[in-house]
């Protein structure tokens, strides 16, 4: 099931259970058909606001942390609720003056119409606040198991065994050879795997350490590849203390060298520039296409929405990312804001 079909269905129980308590303590004297009219009309009414508003009111206060913005449009919704109130009684109000349903009560009641809604000024503040809170933990609780389950693919992600018995692999086959080779890339391999293990720990990295262990990466990625593979790096960083959070740009790089086109006949390219001007940090990267990509589209879909899941949780608003899929390229450019 959909998140936002859980949150909907959420709203949607909320009302019905609100509406439902209205029934049973209402003293109106309406006919069944009346009632179940009325019961429907305003919680319909009242399930439309609140799912127009829950669509980003509630993520965006709990990704973003502000309460000002929120205040507003929460109150807003509030707003929103009484409005659907008078627009609901006017309408029974008219199907009543024109026969359309036999009880009299909105006639009776029209010219008390809004006493009758401030006298329920405080039920409905007060069940929205409940409603409110209710999606509020409903949001936190998903945020905590997005966060949870992207720790567990950091960890996943930390140690490749394919990745890895094949850089052991050359590194053996290496040692007979050079053994000063096999040794650097030893150093760089440990390197970056010791990065992998303890980085993920951390909510941020000094970018000179995330540069490193970028370039340590490529590196064996490079020797792996045996000279097939064409790969221009650029590293303009103003500022080497700035922090990253930790392990947000490979996951670009990885499915670059990944998906890079294999070709007897013609070699296959890689650029990688990397910037950091000021509060920006920005990644750019064009690679050749492989002709298996068609194959590993849809593993590659899904490894790209956890990517964006995890930026908009670690930098809500604060990011954009562009991807531009060409026949035979595929270009990305991430731009942060930290």
């Amino acid at each position: 099931m959909r998140k936002y079909n859980k949150k909907n269905i959420i709203i949607s129980l909320f009302w019905i259970l609100i509406m439902i308590l209205v029934w049973f303590n209402d003293e109106k004297e309406l006919p069944l058909s009346h009632r179940l009219l009325y019961f429907l009309f305003f919680s319909g009414s009242y399930i439309a606001v609140s799912m127009a508003f829950s669509k980003t009111l509630f993520k965006s206060t709990v990704n973003g942390k502000k309460i000002l913005p929120f205040i507003a449009k929460f109150t807003l919704m509030i707003i929103s609720f009484f409005l659907v109130s008078i627009i609901d009684h006017w309408i029974f109000y008219f199907l009543e003056i024109k026969g359309f349903i036999n009880s009299t009560y909105f006639i009776d009641e029209h010219a008390n119409i809004w006493k009758s809604i401030i006298d329920g000024i405080p039920g409905l503040v007060s069940v929205s606040l409940l409603l409110g809170g209710i999606l509020l933990y409903y949001e936190y609780s998903e945020l905590r198991t997005i966060n949870l389950k992207y720790q567990l693919q950091i960890l996943h992600s930390q140690i490749n065994p394919h990745f890895m018995f094949n850089v052991l692999n050359h590194i053996y086959i290496l040692m007979q050879k050079d053994v000063d080779m096999a040794s650097s890339l030893l150093l760089k391999y440990s390197d970056t795997l010791r990065y992998q293990l303890y980085s993920g720990k951390n909510d941020a990295a000094i970018l000179e350490q995330e540069v490193r262990f970028l370039k340590n990466y490529i590196d064996v990625e490079k020797f792996r590849w045996e000279g097939k593979l064409d790969v221009q790096c650029s590293w303009d960083i103003e500022n080497n203390k700035a922090e990253i959070a930790p392990l947000v740009l490979i996951t670009f790089i990885e499915n670059a060298f990944k998906h890079v086109s294999r070709s007897e006949h013609q070699k296959g390219f890689i650029t990688i520039s990397l910037k950091q001007k000021d509060n920006t940090i920005t990644l750019e990267m064009e690679n050749s296409k492989s002709d298996k990509i068609n194959k590993k589209e849809k593993s590659s879909g899904i490894g790209l929405k956890n990517v964006k899941a995890r930026l908009d949780i670690l930098y809500p608003k604060r990011y954009t990312l562009l991807i531009d899929n060409k026949t035979d390229t595929y270009f990305t450019k991430l731009s942060i804001n930290i």
